[in-house]
């Protein structure tokens, strides 16, 4: 089927090798380590808005994911982009949704019609 070879030419897999994807990855680890590191080094950890956040995660359950979302920000082919973009997304929208939300004391009540 020749408009399946057409297809890879002009999404550039012809050319994609293993060594391109695993420089890819690496810029993409890269990148997320210099976007933590910068946080890091410019949050200051005792400023009244940072702690009120880290209070209001704490009480609404919020926590890390086990392993870190690395966002694709290396350019690779359009439809290899694609896929980790939507991969991407899923795996937000997934670790977002295991957040458990503590009731507050007039939900409770609301609750139990008082």
């Amino acid at each position: 089927m020749w408009h399946v070879d057409l297809g890879a030419l002009v999404d550039g897999l012809q050319d994609w090798s293993l060594t391109d994807e695993n420089i890819a990855r690496l810029v993409d680890r890269e990148d997320y380590w210099l976007n933590s590191e910068y946080a890091q080094w410019t949050t200051d950890p005792n400023d009244p808005e940072v702690v009120a956040d880290r209070e209001r995660r704490r009480r609404a359950g919020v926590k890390p994911p086990p392993v870190p979302l690395l966002r694709p920000v290396a350019r690779r082919p359009r439809r290899q982009q694609v896929e980790l973009e939507e991969a991407f997304i899923e795996r937000v929208t997934s670790a977002g949704a295991q957040v458990s939300r503590k009731a507050s004391l007039s939900e409770l009540r609301a609750a139990r019609g008082k």
